[in-house]
């Protein structure tokens, strides 16, 4: 049959729609385009796989363990990590902990959207943890009051500190965040969390260790690497997360905040987990003077970095991704 000019015209709207709505499915599918966490008897889930910087794709730090389909453990609430914390399909009723490493927005904004109507589905207290005062930063309890209490900033959430308000009730745990020291958070025979605090500049941090029945799980934080006793917290971990924010060519008043390819591929073969995790990658901003500083300059360049010192398994992050651990 001859096709007309009107006939390629109608195949042409309609190859249009339909190309259109598959986009369209696709783009709003969000989690549904990952693999499903909830389907696996443990794994973690990255929520945020970026830093602090806007741009690109990537929210920033957060993650998600998951145990027989349920999130157990949130370590981090970086900016982005409330949209993919629904997109995954998690539930705050469901958390076990909320652990907190340090007190940088990019770690901890999201906080307040989480909270935010927390009341309307989850009845039971809430344990949350983060870092000690220092350096500027308050102490994690002090921290909750300046957000929630009558004068804070949220007052509408008092019901988080058991006042007026809105918000499920936290039970607050600030840990030790002196460099080396380390602190139970959850002991508990089936699920124990630990943690220990890591040199991050003058900025209090914690890397956080998890333990599922006889699996590990090392989140290691913002840090600079040179606190040799990490090595000893995270050593033998079926998975260690490592923030990988610069590159080798970072300048040394960086390198005090967070560690280059090569420290961390030192750590790593010292502590000598089963999986290696890099996350938190920098995208250099379109103002910064030394773009080849950070690690989404050259990704495969800085992980190579990696390489040259940790034989181990090696993966970078993206959001949504989910790392079965068996």
């Amino acid at each position: 049959m001859a096709l007309t000019t009107d006939s390629l015209n109608a195949m042409t709207r309609r190859t249009c729609r339909m190309v259109l709505s598959v986009g369209v499915m696709l783009s709003g599918s969000g989690a549904s385009a990952q693999p499903a966490c909830s389907n696996e008897p443990l794994a973690v889930q990255v929520l945020g796989s970026g830093g602090p910087h806007a741009g690109g794709t990537r929210a920033s730090a957060g993650y998600l363990v998951w145990r027989s389909g349920r999130p157990i453990v949130m370590v981090d609430a970086g900016g982005g990590t409330f949209l993919r914390f629904g997109e995954a399909g998690a539930r705050l009723q469901d958390l076990s902990l909320l652990a907190i490493s340090h007190l940088h927005p990019d770690h901890v904004a999201d906080l307040t959207a989480l909270l935010w109507l927390s009341e309307q589905s989850r009845k039971e207290l809430l344990k949350i943890a983060g870092p000690s005062g220092g350096g500027g930063f308050p102490a994690f309890d002090v921290f909750l009051r300046r957000l929630f209490d009558s004068t804070g900033a949220f007052p509408i959430l008092g019901g988080t500190l058991g006042r007026e308000g809105r918000g499920t009730r936290l039970d607050v745990v600030t840990v030790d965040a002196t460099i080396g020291a380390t602190s139970a958070i959850w002991p508990n025979n089936d699920v124990e969390v630990t943690a220990m605090g890591v040199p991050h500049g003058t900025v209090p941090s914690v890397a956080y260790r998890i333990r599922v029945g006889e699996r590990s799980i090392v989140f290691g934080s913002d840090q600079n690497g040179s606190e040799s006793r990490f090595a000893n917290f995270a050593a033998g971990a079926d998975l260690l997360v490592m923030h990988f924010s610069l590159s080798e060519r970072a300048p040394d008043a960086t390198a005090r905040l967070h560690a280059r390819p090569s420290v961390i591929g030192q750590v790593a073969q010292a502590a000598k987990p089963k999986r290696l995790v890099l996350s938190h990658f920098i995208k250099p901003p379109a103002f910064e003077a030394s773009p080849e500083s950070f690690s989404l300059f050259d990704l495969d360049g800085a992980v190579a970095e990696v390489r040259k010192r940790f034989s181990g398994l090696i993966e970078t992050a993206a959001d949504l991704q989910c790392i079965p651990i068996r």
